[in-house]
């Protein structure tokens, strides 16, 4: 309640802006839907609806309405706001026209020194940041532009504009049922003992993230970012600064995500689906977070479906809040490419990196190689309808692994095992409609496949899993959730299986409501 109370002022304060540039004889409509389409407010067919009936509409004052009936719709203004703001668009807006209309150029002199601008006082006086629309008009810039002395795209502002905070969260809880008769607390299923084989509970109320993000920048050449999870351990997930003083080469420094695949570089509340795929989870997933250093950089073309971008990055390679255990460092290496194909983007990641395992008290550090290759496409001829997918390798040994071993039972492993994976997702995102069909607006139908070999020089330890699930966006910050996945395991993968999961066969039923802002 208190993030829509401040999203409200701030847009109340920009629409009462609005009506002060009327006075003057000014349109900034269409800097303030740039503003609330990058604030979340407005959705792409929102915003282009709204951008086309302003080149239409003969006055400021129409478009602004049009832009008011919207938010209205929205819910963001309310009853009240809506019929205040209306008011005051329609008492500021006629007021330049007269004085150009009627008065004769020499009369129009004495008509402003005896009448102190009746309409334009007043409407400055109820804006909550006079001083900086006063400030912003003399020297000829929009009032939009000095208005938020605040609150600017959801940071606020510390130590004048030098330090800028912005204050985020996640909050994901639900319920499942898993027809295997075995959970193990929330998803996605992960690691299970053979104890866990015993516990016959097929259905558990979760919560799985509970995370708060501290996200900031000073001078705007330097930013942080410090997230914590209260969910479980360990508590401290992000913790990096970053300089940009360098054209195209900004430098990370601290813990962060790793940049090796698209859907791992994904917040978990942004992915269509709840659970992430079999490859991220299994391959990608252990090293998601890292201690290290950064170089990164992204070029795109202003007027044409052109870009690129890339990320470099050395790090310890042992996890989360850990120093090195070996005395070699890992590293990523990430690049990605918009080829002139609006919406489609193609990207490559390499990781090499040394896994230490103990036999008998005497270390080995082994090489470990992860390559892969991904693509989005947000369709262009269809809006709403975007794809995903990616297919990945890797090699790690398993030097210490004796229990139900897949070459030999009960010897040690001592193997390389050669593990790929892949997955293809599309979703659609409902929106635009009106009338008695509005109330679908928000609805997005998502269905993936994906499937794991977890060694290709054994058989019986293939899965593959179909998801089909929507989401209801209840709002920009609320969505409810629902996914059934159906997780086929070969017969044998109790007990071939590297990574304990998915014991058998079994079908997953999932709810889930998000907060997220």
């Amino acid at each position: 309640m208190r993030l829509m109370s401040v999203l409200t002022s701030s847009l109340l304060i920009l629409l009462l802006s609005v009506s002060a540039a009327f006075a003057d004889g000014q349109n900034v409509t269409s800097d303030l839907l740039d503003v609330l389409k990058a604030k979340g407010v407005l959705d792409d067919a929102s915003y282009d609806s709204l951008k086309k009936n302003e080149a239409a509409s003969p006055t400021p004052a129409a478009s602004t309405m049009k832009l008011m009936d919207v938010l209205k719709a929205k819910g963001v203004l309310s009853q009240e706001d809506y019929g205040r703001l209306a008011a005051e668009v329609q008492e500021a807006a006629p007021a330049p026209v007269p004085a150009v209309a009627t008065a004769p150029a020499p009369a129009a002199v004495p008509a402003v020194a005896t009448n102190p601008a009746p309409v334009a006082v007043p409407v400055a006086e109820t804006v909550t940041a006079p001083a900086a629309v006063a400030a912003a008009s003399p020297g000829g810039e929009r009032p939009l532009n000095g208005t938020l002395t605040n609150f600017e795209d959801g940071f606020a502002r510390l130590s004048g504009d030098r330090v800028k905070l912005k204050i985020g969260a996640i909050l994901q809880a639900g319920w499942l049922y898993d027809d295997s008769g075995i959970v193990v607390g929330s998803p996605p299923v992960t690691q299970m003992s053979s104890s866990s084989a015993t516990k016959h509970i097929d259905n558990t109320f979760f919560a799985r993230r509970a995370r708060l993000f501290f996200t900031g920048t000073i001078f705007d050449n330097v930013g942080f970012k410090i997230s914590i999870e209260g969910t479980g351990s360990p508590l401290l997930q992000d913790a990096y600064a970053w300089l940009d003083y360098i054209p195209y080469a900004r430098v990370t420094l601290g813990q962060f995500k790793t940049p090796f695949s698209v859907e791992q570089l994904m917040s978990i509340g942004d992915i269509p689906t709840i659970n992430r795929s079999l490859v991220t989870n299994m391959i990608v997933n252990p090293t998601l977070r890292d201690v290290g250093g950064m170089l990164s950089g992204s070029y795109r073309m202003k007027d044409r479906p052109f870009g690129a971008g890339y990320a470099m990055a050395l790090y310890n390679g042992n996890g989360k809040n850990n120093v090195d255990d070996n005395n070699r460092k890992d590293w990523t290496g990430r690049a990605w490419i918009n080829p002139f194909v609006p919406g489609l983007t193609l990207g490559g990641s390499w990781y090499m990196g040394d896994t230490k395992n103990e036999t008998g008290n005497v270390p080995k550090d082994r090489d470990h190689q992860r390559w892969g290759a991904d693509f989005e496409y947000d369709a262009s001829m269809v809006k709403g309808l975007k794809m995903m997918g990616e297919f990945e390798w890797e090699r790690k040994y398993y030097d210490n692994y004796v229990s139900s071993n897949i070459f030999s039972a009960g010897a040690p492993f001592g193997h390389f095992a050669h593990t790929f994976g892949y997955y293809l997702e599309a979703w659609y995102r409902v929106d635009g409609l009106s009338g008695p069909l509005g109330y679908l607006n928000g609805f997005e139908p998502v269905v993936r496949y994906d499937f794991l070999d977890e060694n290709t020089g054994s058989t019986g330890n293939d899965r593959f899993r179909w998801t089909f699930g929507a989401n209801y966006h209840i709002n920009t910050y609320t969505r409810l959730a629902v996914n059934w996945e159906s997780i086929h395991a070969e017969n044998a993968l109790a007990f071939n299986s590297l990574e304990k999961i998915d014991l058998k066969s079994h079908s997953l039923f999932t709810t889930l409501l998000q907060v997220k802002f």
